[in-house]
């Protein structure tokens, strides 16, 4: 079995953390043992039962290294790892008397790290438990286990819309203008209820595929009450907006889909910026590109704001003028000039999709092979986190989520200068040294 190398456990000590933790029923763990005629080593014994299905990879090395604890967390069982990222670490699990399988979202420390932060969690969170519509991820509980939180949400067996774009390519236009209708009918539900989302991208897009190839599949979004939980003051003081304040230099949300006003301020954030970063979404589904590409995220901040709005028939033909134009009002700079609700986002969307939706090839959003059923949150979280079992940090693969204005460290001007000061040092200490020996 894959895993970090460490000194193997015996075969008793991996049985025993079985049991102990109760990771598989006696009966099955029984008759899969019956069936090994030999003695084997603790390492066979987990390929063996991996291989009989009543163990998981992820289950198998944690118990192989000892860590059979990591697996319980309160009436939950780990059954496998499903992504990471700043605000920490996402698992495929069951509770265990229920029987249900849901993803378990185990938040980094640093998030609620004061009774303060811990209070904010649980408001949020309990808001988001309101939210109950086919285009929102159900939060079944949220809840403290042994000093970690964790959020249990509704476990969708499918990729995120980031993951399928990746894969297949830009999307028809019907079923890209499909999915944002969804999504804005989701969005519509949530402003009823009091809530903006402040993340809306793809990644934070997850698609169930339909049981009729012919279909568009249901899109639901996460991770709502999430976006202003990182980061949060740790000693913050409550504002007028009844929220614990952010660092004054921290920008929360995700560069390539950020509206301009969220960009100035968090708190200047309404359901128009979740408006903005949808038609952004749109634009990623129709083309897929960010409509507003660079390599830096202040650089990709400042071009929302100044740059014109892109249209999508301007990278990929047939895209209709209609749908051009829902793009580009989505896209305001301001948010008065955008669509002023969810609702009518989903009017425009129904609208331009047109009388034709049901005669187009629908079926080419999606995978044609059955995707990853684990890839749904692998790309929802990204930035260093610290992991609950380990306690130490892991580096970040992507692009942080929180750009800091005043970032530590050398700037590309200043590691150039330094880059040829050193030539320049370099140049002279080789013509002294020839001075003197030739």
């Amino acid at each position: 079995m894959a895993g970090p190398e460490t000194s193997e456990i015996s075969s008793e000590a991996f049985l025993r953390q079985i049991r102990e933790f109760q990771v598989i029923p006696e009966a099955p763990l029984q008759k899969a043992l019956n069936a090994l005629t030999t003695s084997v080593n603790a390492r066979s014994m987990a390929t063996h039962l991996l291989q009989s299905g009543i163990m998981t990879r992820f289950q198998g090395s944690r118990l192989l290294q000892g860590q059979g604890a990591s697996l319980r967390l309160g009436q939950y069982l780990i059954l496998e790892e499903l992504g990471r990222g700043g605000m920490g670490r996402v698992f495929r699990a069951e509770h265990t008397a229920m029987g249900r399988v849901v993803a378990l979202k185990v938040l980094a420390s640093d998030l609620v790290n004061s009774p303060r932060a811990k209070e904010f969690f649980m408001r949020e969170v309990r808001a988001a438990s309101r939210l109950y519509h086919p285009n929102i991820v159900t939060a079944f509980d949220a809840n403290e286990v042994n000093g970690i939180h964790i959020l249990v949400m509704e476990l969708v067996q499918g990729p995120n819309l980031e993951h399928l774009v990746r894969q297949r390519g830009p999307l028809p236009v019907t079923v890209a203008c499909e999915y944002a209708r969804q999504v804005a009918t989701g969005l519509d539900h949530a402003t009823e209820h009091g809530m903006v989302h402040r993340d809306i991208k793809p990644s934070n897009l997850l698609l169930r595929p339909d049981a009729d190839p012919t279909r568009p599949g249901l899109v639901k979004i996460s991770d709502f009450g999430l976006a202003r939980l990182a980061p949060i003051r740790h000693e913050g003081t409550p504002t007028s907006h009844g929220t614990i304040m952010v660092e004054e230099n921290t920008i929360i949300g995700t560069p390539d889909y950020l509206a301009p006003e969220q960009a100035r301020s968090l708190h200047q954030a309404d359901i128009r910026s979740d408006i903005y970063s949808l038609g952004c979404t749109l634009y990623f589904l129709l083309t897929g590109k960010v409509p507003y590409p660079g390599t830096k995220g202040l650089e990709k901040i400042i071009k929302h704001s100044t740059d014109p709005i892109p249209k999508p028939s301007a990278l990929v033909s047939g895209i209709p003028p209609n749908v051009d134009a829902v793009v580009r009002r989505m896209m305001a700079k301001e948010p008065a000039d955008r669509y002023q609700t969810p609702r009518e986002v989903a009017a425009a969307l129904a609208e331009a999709i047109g009388e034709d939706y049901g005669t187009l090839p629908i079926a080419l959003a999606v995978p044609m092979s059955n995707p990853d059923p684990f890839a749904s949150f692998q790309n929802t979280w990204k930035d260093t986190i610290i992991t609950p079992f380990e306690g130490k940090s892991t580096p970040p693969t992507t692009e942080s989520n929180r750009i800091k204005s005043n970032r530590r460290g050398f700037s590309g001007i200043q590691a150039g200068l330094i880059a040829v000061v050193a030539v320049a040092l370099i140049a002279t200490i080789a013509v002294v040294i020839l001075r003197i020996f030739v």
